[in-house]
């Protein structure tokens, strides 16, 4: 397949570009750079806070906009614009605020201020459990950790804006959490169960039904004249299927689930075996 065929090359993070450690391996950041060089507009799409993905982006010499938040928003790094966010109304703030309640579930609301500032809210901190004060704890410098904001009452204007809110415990209670959720809230949300090596715990996401990474890589390509089937798409979990499975090109690293290796267009190899170098050297680049 020749590189020109596809225009932008959509890149999970964790999982994907980064290995089982939360390293960059050289052979990766160096195939990074050869698409860069053949035209391909690579875009990094991650679960992570923006925080937490600027830095990888600068190891790699990107400057493009970085998916962050599992597709629920769009960041300019140039100058910290948000380019597109997935808010939640009203009346489903609302709705998941009061999910939360009803579940006795600490939330983690995450945020969108300048960088300078917090990157998320929580009511309470410590709580007593273990998985959520782990994420807290790591993260703690940047907390803001507040028991009065907006808890169990409507939005306001000039409240923070509700995008991105997760639940943090084992993945049993937090697979019995997300049926709670989309039991109560159907057809309004979407949901990810997620975990990575970096904390103790398991994440369920939500989202507005609408937000992924691939409806957030949809808007760059509108904005870039890129055609959907002029995007390569690669990750490894689960909230990468909707961009695997929609892109011209969707990929599938070699140790990813068998539901998210199904979605793929192709599988390439795992961690060990450099699957993004593979990829870029032996398919978009050959």
């Amino acid at each position: 397949m020749a590189a020109r065929r596809y225009r932008i090359l959509a890149l999970d993070v964790d999982g994907t570009l980064l290995d089982a450690d939360g390293t960059l391996r050289p052979r990766t950041a160096a195939a990074i750079a050869r698409a860069t060089r053949a035209g391909l507009r690579p875009v990094l799409c991650t679960g992570r806070r923006y925080r937490r993905a600027r830095p990888i982006a600068e190891q790699l010499g990107l400057d493009a906009p970085l998916v962050c938040n599992s597709g629920a928003i769009v960041k300019d790094p140039t100058d910290h614009r948000t380019l597109w966010r997935a808010d939640f109304d009203p009346e489903l703030a609302a709705e998941v605020l009061e999910l939360f309640r009803l579940h006795r579930e600490p939330a983690v609301v995450f945020t969108d201020r300048s960088p300078d500032r917090a990157d998320f809210i929580v009511q309470a901190f410590p709580t007593g459990r273990e998985p959520f004060d782990d994420y807290v704890g790591k993260n703690h410098e940047h907390a803001e950790i507040n028991a009065q904001w907006r808890w169990g009452r409507t939005p306001r204007a000039g409240d923070d804006p509700l995008f991105h809110v997760c639940a943090i415990g084992t993945r049993a209670e937090m697979l019995a959490f997300e049926s709670a959720a989309l039991d109560r809230i159907a057809g309004r949300i979407q949901t990810f169960v997620l975990r990575t090596s970096r904390y103790l715990g398991t994440m369920c996401e939500l989202v507005r039904r609408d937000a992924s990474k691939w409806t957030a890589v949809l808007h760059l390509a509108e904005l870039w004249g890129v055609e959907p089937g002029e995007i390569c798409a690669v990750g490894d979990d689960a909230n990468d299927i909707p961009m695997i499975r929609n892109a011209g090109l969707g990929v599938a690293m070699g140790h990813a689930h068998p539901d998210v290796q199904a979605a793929a267009d192709l599988v390439t190899g795992g961690h060990e075996e450099d699957g993004v170098a593979r990829l870029v050297d032996e398919v978009l680049l050959a």
